[in-house]
């Protein structure tokens, strides 16, 4: 039992060496304020065998920054996504509704985009803590978009601080050519669990 424990340690310490050089990519104000996001601060480390889109002038930013392999086709493989999201409203009284109406726009994104086997949305623990979340498994045939095969989905609204209007929205993407098996693989398998790993908002 030990040694097959070991072994298994051993096959994915190897699957994240494969991962490349591991660097460090500081998200500050300044940032910010050049591609029109909202200012928050936040740190991660990534795989140097991910490419990286950051944002970028003269255009509507939706994300601070994506990370992804291809897998031989071209097609998207394990990808991260970071985006952003402000809550307007009474946060103490609606937060939760607010979230929800949230999970349920990025919801309609794959719902129109995929053929989905399997969807959750609301609040579940993941990596010992819980979120508002939407889940999914589903097919899509769009290689002129990069994105081809059956992808396991997970996205993350994600607060620096509790009572915090502004956050991250955080998506794994992951198709069958990854080392992301299924939906609880995140977090822990493929180049896409060093970002997760190493995300941290500046105090």
């Amino acid at each position: 039992m030990v040694l097959l424990s070991l072994s298994c340690e051993s096959k994915g310490q190897q699957a994240l060496n494969s991962c490349g050089e591991i660097k460090k990519l500081v998200f500050d104000a300044d940032y910010a304020k050049a591609y029109g996001l909202p200012e928050l601060e936040f740190e991660l480390e990534y795989p140097s065998n991910m490419a990286v889109d950051f944002a970028a002038e003269g255009k509507r930013n939706l994300n601070y920054a994506a990370f992804y392999t291809n897998d031989g086709a071209g097609n998207r493989s394990d990808m991260v996504s970071i985006g952003y999201y402000t809550l307007e409203g009474d946060l103490g009284r609606t937060i939760d509704v607010l979230n929800e109406s949230l999970i349920s726009q990025i919801r309609s994104l794959y719902v129109n985009n995929f053929d989905l086997s399997f969807e959750f949305s609301g609040k579940k623990e993941f990596d010992g803590k819980e979120f508002h979340m939407f889940q999914a498994t589903g097919s899509i045939d769009r290689p002129e978009a990069n994105f081809a095969g059956t992808y396991n989905v997970q996205a993350m609204l994600i607060r620096p601080t509790p009572l915090a209007d502004t956050g991250v929205i955080f998506i794994f993407q992951a198709n069958q050519n990854s080392e992301i098996s299924s939906i609880e693989d995140f977090g822990k398998k493929g180049c896409s669990s060093i970002i997760w790993n190493s995300l941290k908002f500046k105090e």
